[in-house]
């Protein structure tokens, strides 16, 4: 093992550290601003940094937007307006645990619309996966009692999480299909490019972001500028170096840590996951490993048996 690879293993690890703890973080900042004035604080500190830091870098072409950028206005709304919006707006009703797991099925429902638009085909595995994860989000979702399933009597945040997660899965199947010739980082710096300015006519719309901006607390903005340095920029640049490094198979599996994070830091200020949580948990990490094919591409390769 070349000695940057572990550190790309660390890089992985802690940019799933600060995407698992967007949940803590924003729960923290709806209690404070609305949750509109919110995501353009957020997404337009975020959008400034990954410009200035790519652009100077000289990983975005002005090609790539020119050929691509209805598909990145369309993929900004999704991935960062509605996603983020029904992230925060979830946030208010829900958990970040339940947020955080529900978030989790997002490569599930990815595979869902693959399969109904691009006519993937699906393994067994993979149709054990799914109904793994589905089973572990209900199990968060109705607290083991079927019968709020049934009466479709959820948490008002469950649902509203669940669209966006529904939105993140749409925008990754899109970018397959609709992003011609660009770069990882391009997408995504261009696509958050647009979703921010889809952001900005809403909020003048529905609140004032001005005066939500002055009237929040010093302790308010260190939380977003958190979601924006560390939520964005730090968690992309290392994500990025583990896709170049250990490669995309390995690097996926990390993600399944993030509402691990989301436990962990809630337990640590006094919000202990509920047993149904801790039993979905296990259940959508299964479902992903299982769906992605991640724990048969990482299993040794047994060697063919001597012959005597």
């Amino acid at each position: 093992m070349t000695p940057s690879l572990p550190l790309a293993y660390l890089g992985v690890i802690v940019a799933t550290f600060f995407w698992g703890t967007n949940f803590n973080v924003g729960a923290y900042i709806i209690a404070h601003q609305p949750p509109i004035s919110a995501s353009i604080e957020r997404f337009s500190l975020a959008t400034l940094m990954l410009l200035l830091v790519f652009g100077l870098r000289g990983q975005l072409r002005l090609s790539a937007l020119k050929n691509n950028w209805p598909a990145y206005l369309g993929l900004g709304v999704l991935g960062f307006t509605v996603f983020n919006l029904c992230t925060f707006f979830g946030l208010q009703s829900t958990s970040p645990v339940n947020g955080a797991l529900i978030l989790a099925t997002t490569p599930l429902w990815t595979m869902v619309f693959s399969v109904i638009w691009e006519h993937e085909k699906l393994s067994p595995a993979r149709v054990t996966g799914l109904l793994s994860g589905f089973i572990g989000v209900a199990l968060v979702i109705t607290q083991g009692d079927i019968q709020t399933l049934l009466r479709l009597d959820i948490s008002p945040g469950d649902g509203i999480i669940l669209l966006g997660s529904l939105a993140w899965a749409l925008n990754m199947v899109g970018t397959r299909r609709w992003v011609r010739n660009a770069t990882a980082v391009e997408t995504t710096s261009y696509s958050m490019l647009f979703g921010t300015l889809a952001l900005l006519p809403l909020g003048m719309l529905f609140e004032d972001p001005r005066q939500s901006l002055a009237a929040a607390p010093l302790g308010v903005h260190a939380a977003v500028a958190y979601l924006a340095l560390c939520g964005s920029l730090l968690a992309y640049l290392l994500w990025f170096n583990g896709l170049e490094k250990i490669g995309s198979v390995r690097t996926a599996i990390f993600f399944n840590l993030a509402p691990v994070f989301t436990m962990l830091v809630a337990t640590l200020t006094g919000h202990t996951p509920n047993l149904w949580q801790l039993a979905g948990a296990a259940w959508v990490i299964l479902g992903v490993l299982l769906a992605s094919g991640a724990l048969r591409r990482l299993a040794p390769a047994h060697p063919a048996a001597r012959q005597p």
